[in-house]
């Protein structure tokens, strides 16, 4: 196994709507953002953190350090990982700084799982990326669906106390139309209309 990228296989690119992923992960996130409708771009472009440079004392020419973020979403640049390497955990600190510096309005995130944990990063931006949360209530004999609109996936939680404790990845799931319900409610990402 590669010592430098540990969780990705480069030699078995993997097919999806017209691109090439390099792992299963951005294959699962980007199926996760289609799902969702949320419009991204991936791999479209590279930012050189250093320039090339010849060293003194011996000559060489050094390549230039460059990054591709995975997927950008609006003001988000999210990095699908597994394990990071030694090499990675540096490279993320000038990215860092490349972003402090140029981008400052830019904001980064590393993603290990497209369920959870990709949930999480876009809860938190949901309103300006233009959407809300629509939650319904399944309907009864005794009671017809009640719906109600949230400006994130923690608010609705906080709210409605039967969800005390329910998985995010179910959430995902449901937002993915992969499971109709979460414990008697129906999750729905809406376009905010302007």
């Amino acid at each position: 196994m590669s010592e430098r990228i540990q969780n990705i296989d480069h030699h078995e690119e993997i097919a999806y709507n017209g691109r090439k992923l390099r792992s299963k992960l951005e294959l699962k996130t980007a199926e996760a953002l289609d799902a969702l409708g949320i419009p991204y771009s991936y791999e479209e472009r590279k930012i050189t953190l250093i320039d090339k440079f010849r060293c003194p004392y011996q000559k060489d020419l050094v390549r230039a350090c460059t990054y591709m973020p995975d997927f950008i979403i609006g003001p988000l640049m999210i990095e699908c990982k597994g394990f990071e390497t030694p090499e990675w955990k540096l490279k993320k600190k000038l990215i860092f700084k490349w972003l402090q510096e140029n981008e400052p309005d830019t904001i980064f995130y590393q993603i290990h799982d497209a369920g959870r944990q990709l949930l999480e990063v876009l809860d938190k931006h949901l309103t300006y990326l233009g959407f809300a949360l629509r939650v319904t209530s399944k309907p009864t004999r005794k009671q017809p669906a009640v719906s109600r609109m949230y400006d994130s996936v923690a608010e609705a939680l906080d709210e409605l106390n039967d969800l005390k404790g329910v998985s995010l990845g179910a959430i995902m799931s449901n937002l993915m139309g992969k499971r109709e319900y979460v414990k008697g409610y129906k999750f729905e990402l809406e376009k905010l209309t302007l």
